[in-house]
């Protein structure tokens, strides 16, 4: 008899236990709480490598070969088109790249959750922006005069890309500031991808290349060193050049 006690207390005292671990078992996790951005990695490439700034030399299409010292330029206007075609856009959303002194990179923000299947995005601004006041900006932001050094002047504007170096063969200096609100280029990439709760990675690259080719392949020696102008036919051939220099390589969680 006093077996059966004993096992009918401990039968007792195990459910009593299990009783009590299923109240402070662990409750069902809230879903997470949804970050709405995309992260953009710039992989800014010449003769199919990342261009590095310290003496390495890269041969242009037109066979010459140069040094990079400077590339830099500022990216606006993001738009995000959904599989619907309605578009989300990204107002007031501004980058510099620079990726001789910062990492080429960048974050959008008020992505929505969604399907969307390209990005739209402007090299340059509008005219509103460009000849507007520069001093609003505080110093961390991309157009601040101080943080991005592509400011001209009120009149003049921002150099929506810098691109300046050496040729090789004689140490000549090139420099192509390019500028002016009518050379605006406009940029829809195609890449499906979903927006869900997670923020999102994504990869872009810039084809160094294809600013000296296609349509037209730009000598320096036969074409100019450079230019300060926004309407030259310096400035004129190398925008017409700059409409394929962006591709968006990937986009994931």
């Amino acid at each position: 008899m006093k077996k059966i006690k004993y096992i009918s207390i401990f039968l007792l005292f195990a459910v009593a236990f299990s009783s009590c671990k299923d109240e402070t078992s662990a409750p069902t996790p809230e879903p997470a709480e949804e970050v709405q951005e995309i992260s953009f990695s710039v992989s800014n490439q010449a003769n199919g490598e990342e261009i590095d700034f310290l003496n390495s030399t890269y041969t242009l299409p037109s066979s010459e070969e140069i040094i990079i010292s400077r590339l830099a330029y500022i990216l606006a206007d993001f738009i995000l088109v959904k599989d619907d075609n309605s578009e989300i856009i990204l107002d007031d959303q501004y980058v510099l790249i620079n990726p001789k002194f910062a990492a080429p990179k960048f974050t959008l923000k008020n992505i929505p959750k969604g399907n969307y299947k390209s990005i739209k995005f402007s090299l340059g601004l509008d005219s509103s922006i460009n000849h507007g006041d520069p001093s609003k900006y505080d110093v961390e932001h991309p157009l601040s005069p101080v943080n991005n050094s592509l400011h001209w002047s009120w009149t003049g504007g921002y150099i929506f890309a810098a691109i300046e170096g050496k040729l090789k063969s004689d140490n000549s200096s090139f420099i192509f500031h390019l500028a002016g609100s009518q050379n605006k280029l406009d940029y829809e990439l195609t890449l499906p991808f979903e927006k869900k709760v997670n923020a999102l990675r994504a990869t872009m690259e810039m084809n160094f290349d294809e600013i000296f080719k296609n349509p037209e392949t730009y000598s320096l020696a036969n074409d100019g060193m450079g230019t300060h102008s926004t309407t030259d036919a310096v400035t004129t051939k190398l925008f017409g050049n700059m409409g394929d220099i962006f591709t968006i390589t990937e986009i994931k969680e």
